[in-house]
């Protein structure tokens, strides 16, 4: 059996969320272990399926808005008050908001998880992570802990952020200090080693049925949408349909960036006319 469906970028959000929370070392780490959860619009629907309650603000830390690359006025604050962006800690399968990064790298371990979404998605399935400051932000901080310590990393992201180019080159290229200008933020770029889960992955984790991409873009609301053909054994594309029957009509949370004459970021293009 065979099907095309089309999900628009915060419905391939919820999809990717739903699959993310049935990783069996999610599952673990929920029930008797620690997730990290870093700031992403992708996450805030992650947030949504691990808490059950519903998110109705963006998450996300950078963002990319008509302006240009840009931050969240919370994260801006939460950056300028403790040196990196909010995080998210469920311990146990409880919530806590008020937790540092180093308190909580310091108790996880190798059955633990940090889930992070991605600015950037290659053709061969690499990500990378935009970074915004110059110490590296909350990855800088998490990465290199993660990675010695085999943390689980989980990576959601959608075909909207495929990109043409490696990551590995894309990584070479970017840089703050290296932008003569920007429209908005100058960003580094990290590549982000881990377990990626874009929709073709997510539907396969959640129905079986196997998802091919053949299109993306649109307008009118959908834009950055990503069209697939789904195909398998009828059971397969019934539970597939069903699955996206239930999440069309998503809606991305709310997001607020700051106003340029009041962030003022350090190197921001669109904000230094502001600078006296």
């Amino acid at each position: 059996m065979r099907i095309q469906v089309t999900l628009t970028p915060p419905e391939s959000k919820k999809l990717i969320a739903k699959a993310v929370t049935k990783l069996d070392v999610v599952k673990k780490a929920k029930k008797d272990g620690i997730i990290l959860v870093g700031a992403s619009t992708t996450c805030a629907f992650i947030l949504e399926e691990l808490t059950n309650r519903k998110i109705t603000r963006g998450y996300g830390c950078g963002i990319i808005i008509p302006r240009g690359t840009c931050i969240m006025q919370e994260m801006l604050d939460s950056i300028r008050q403790r040196g990196y962006a909010k995080i998210w800690v469920l311990e146990k399968g409880k919530l806590h908001e008020d937790l540092t990064v180093d308190d909580v790298l310091k108790r996880m371990g190798a059955a633990d998880v940090f889930i992070k979404g991605a600015n950037a998605l290659d053709p061969q399935g690499n990500a990378g992570v935009f970074l915004g400051s110059t110490i590296g932000g909350t990855v800088g901080r998490v990465v290199g802990t993660a990675m010695a310590k085999g943390i689980n990393i989980i990576v959601p992201v959608g075909l909207e952020k495929m990109i043409p180019t490696p990551i590995s080159r894309a990584a070479k290229e970017a840089g703050i200090e290296r932008m003569d200008y920007s429209m908005g933020m100058p960003v580094g770029l990290i590549p982000l080693n881990g377990t990626v889960v874009d929709e073709v992955k997510a539907l396969n984790m959640l129905t079986g049925a196997e998802a091919i991409p053949i299109g993306s873009g649109g307008v009118g609301g959908a834009e950055g949408s990503v069209t697939l053909i789904i195909k398998g054994s009828e059971g397969q594309v019934k539970r597939s349909l069903k699955l996206i029957e239930s999440i069309k009509g998503t809606e991305e949370p709310a997001t607020s960036p700051p106003e340029c004459r009041d962030c003022r970021y350090p190197r921001c293009s669109l904000g230094a006319k502001y600078e006296q």
